[in-house]
C-alpha cells in the first residue's frame, strides 16, 4: 500500500491541532512525517499519540537529522547518538513506521567517498541499528550523492554488511541521480527497485530538473513533483508492486507547493490506476 505521508507538525495546543487536523484533511492523508521536539517528554509523546488514535491518524516517516552521526568529532557523534535513542524511543511511544538517518561524514571532500570514510560509516549504522533493535524500532537510510552512502551498490553493501531487518531504506531517487541521468529517470527508477525494492520502507517524492549549457556550469536541482523529468508513473507502479507499505513524503517546499505536488502525484496514479491512501 502507499500511503501518501507530507510532513505536518502535530503541536500542543487546540489551536495547532486544529490546524494540523485541517491541513491533513486539504492533503487528504491519514498518515504524515513529522518529528518531535527535542523537549518533549515521553508523556507528551503519550498523549499525541493518544490524539492521533482519536482521528484515526497515523505516523509514517519520523525523522529529525543529526548531522553530527558519524562525524569527525566523537562528542558530537555521541551526543548524535543520544538523540537518536530519544528518537527512537518516541517513535516507538507515537508508533512511526522508521526513523530516518543520514550520515555526512567528509561531505564536500574526497573524503565523502573514501573507503576509508565508507568503513567507518558501516560500523556506524550498525551501532545505530543495535538502538533500532533494541527500540524496536526501524531505521531509515537516507542518501545523498554528496555522501558516504551515494549509490545503489552502497546501499546494498550497507544492508548486507550490516545484516539487520531493522535496517530499511529512505529512498530518495533525486538525491541519487547524476547529470546523464536526468533524461534517463525510467531506467534509474527501475535500478533502483530491482536492485532494493524490498528493503524501501519510505520514499521522499520530489522532481529533478537540470541547468547550464556553454560556459555555464551544469547544476541538478529539485523540483515541485510535475515540474522536472521524474518518471513519477514508474515510481508509483514500482511502489504499488512491493509487498509492504511504503510512505511517500512530498519534501521541502513551503505547504502550497506541498499540496500541488502531492495533487500530481495522486493525477498520475489515477491515470495509470494506482490506489494512493
Amino acid at each position: 500500500m502507499i500511503l501518501m505521508s507530507p510532513s505536518l507538525s502535530i503541536g500542543k495546543s487546540p489551536e495547532e491541532r486544529a490546524e494540523f487536523l485541517r491541513k491533513a484533511d486539504i492533503l487528504e492523508v491519514k498518515t504524515f512525517a513529522t518529528s518531535i521536539p527535542e523537549d518533549w517528554t515521553d508523556v507528551e509523546v503519550e498523549e499525541a499519540r493518544k490524539f492521533l488514535d482519536e482521528h484515526g491518524m497515523r505516523v509514517g516517516e519520523f525523522s529529525r537529522y543529526y548531522k553530527a552521526l558519524g562525524g569527525y568529532n566523537l562528542d558530537e557523534h555521541e551526543l548524535a547518538l543520544q538523540n537518536y535513542r530519544r528518537q527512537l524511543r518516541h517513535a516507538r511511544i507515537i508508533g512511526a513506521s522508521c526513523v530516518g538517518f543520514g550520515v555526512l561524514r567528509g561531505r564536500g571532500t574526497p573524503h565523502m567517498w573514501s573507503q576509508e570514510t565508507w568503513e567507518y560509516t558501516i560500523s556506524v549504522v550498525a551501532e545505530l541499528v543495535r538502538e533500532a533493535e533494541a527500540a524496536g524500532v526501524d531505521v531509515a537510510a537516507h542518501p545523498h550523492l554528496m555522501s558516504p552512502i551515494c549509490s545503489v551498490e552502497r546501499y546494498k553493501a550497507l544492508l548486507e554488511a550490516v545484516g539487520s531487518p531493522r535496517l530499511k531504506i529512505l529512498m530518495d531517487i533525486v538525491n541519487l541521480t547524476e547529470p546523464h541521468m536526468v533524461f534517463r529517470t525510467t531506467e534509474l527508477i527501475n535500478k533502483i527497485f530491482d536492485e532494493l525494492g524490498d528493503a524501501i520502507i519510505t520514499l521522499h517524492a520530489k522532481d529533478v530538473m537540470i541547468s547550464g549549457g556553454g560556459k555555464i556550469v551544469v547544476h541538478i536541482d529539485e523540483a515541485v513533483p510535475g515540474a522536472g523529468f521524474m518518471d513519477y508513473a514508474t515510481i508509483l507502479r514500482r511502489l504499488d508492486a512491493l509487498a509492504h507499505d511504503v510512505t511517500v513524503y512530498v519534501e521541502h517546499f513551503p505547504y502550497p507547493e506541498t499540496v500541488a505536488g502531492q495533487q500530481y502525484i495522486r493525477e498520475v496514479a489515477r491515470e495509470i490506476g494506482v490506489n494512493l491512501n
